[in-house]
């Protein structure tokens, strides 16, 4: 039976921690991978000439693991003694992808992890966000359900947020050299939510809230210096959330957008009516004055005016010779 955790994943997609992970270890490193499960990132860093070995809990997926890595130790990350494992500098690079939060002491995990890294090893460290909108928006319905998978996998025992998490590994003596979030839409994961019920504007309230569309933070960090202090620094987000086709928001917009069409439908409907009314009143007017000339009274006052008109025409051209 396959792990439930073996992925496919294409290491040039970058919203996805597997393949911010797989891209930031350099080619040619020696790499532990703890919590390996069935070897898939491994398998893809052979891709960049890298030796990767694994540290697995799960017997089944440690076989299949064996199969694709250069060795792979089955035990728990807790309690395994990484140094009389493997020895000091063993690895240019250790990864701890989805790891932590299964453990109950994370700082036992990342003090073993150390102990064979290089003077100048990095750690490479993906974890979920407990403070993701989706989260934030579950618990204001009094929701904390959990999943197989995901933000609230059931076999998680940890949880962090992006400052809870910089606080352990401060606490470890590390500093982060580089960090990324992938991104996700409160309305477009896993967790149980039902829009309908939530107040409207909530979810766009949430959406605009600090680091709420961060799904996974994927660090890169080291030793910190002696007399360092170590640097608290923002992930930069790996990619743009995509808001599913129902959200509020969206929804919201195709009304506003539909109210502005219709809108324009009845502008454009008056607008032809006062061009018709406009048209058939220049119509009666000339039909009016037409009628007006034809009629007796019009022709007997112009009949009446007409010799008044020769005389002032006359009398303008006597004056115009006599000057």
């Amino acid at each position: 039976m396959s792990s439930k955790y073996e992925f496919d994943f294409d290491p040039a997609v970058t919203n996805t921690s597997h393949g911010l992970v797989v891209g930031v270890i350099p080619a040619g490193s020696r790499v532990l991978d703890v919590g390996c499960a069935a070897g898939y990132l491994g398998d893809a860093l052979q891709v960049k000439n890298c030796t990767v070995h694994g540290v697995e809990l799960d017997e089944e997926a440690a076989e299949t693991a064996r199969t694709r890595l250069a060795s792979v130790v089955v035990a728990d990350a807790e309690l395994l003694d990484y140094k009389a494992q493997y020895g000091a500098d063993a690895f240019d690079v250790v990864v701890l992808a989805d790891v932590l939060e299964h453990t109950r002491s994370p700082e036992r995990v990342l003090e073993g992890a150390l102990s064979v890294l290089t003077e100048t090893g990095t750690l490479v460290i993906s974890i979920p966000n407990v403070g993701h909108g989706s989260l934030r928006l579950g618990l204001l319905q009094g929701r904390w359900n959990y999943t197989p998978l995901g933000l609230l996998d059931e076999t998680h025992i940890r949880f962090f947020t992006w400052d809870t998490l910089q606080d352990l590994l401060v606490g470890a003596g590390l500093s982060i050299t580089d960090a990324w979030m992938t991104t996700a839409d409160p309305l477009a994961t896993e967790v149980d939510i039902d829009p309908a019920e939530l107040p409207d504007g909530i979810v766009d309230w949430v959406r605009g809230q600090p680091l709420a569309l961060g799904y996974q933070f994927v660090l890169v960090v080291r030793r910190a210096v002696a007399g360092e202090t170590p640097r608290r620094v923002e992930p930069v987000p790996a990619g743009s959330a995509v808001v599913p086709p129902e959200s509020p928001s969206l929804l919201s917009a195709r009304e506003e957008a539909e109210q502005l069409r219709r809108a324009l439908t009845d502008r454009d409907d008056e607008l032809r009516t006062a061009k018709e009314i406009i048209s058939l009143q220049e119509v009666t007017a000339l039909q009016d004055v037409q009628a007006l000339r034809r009629s007796i009274t019009w022709r007997v006052g112009n009949g009446v005016l007409a010799p008044a008109r020769l005389v002032a025409r006359t009398a303008r051209r006597l004056t115009s010779t006599k000057s």
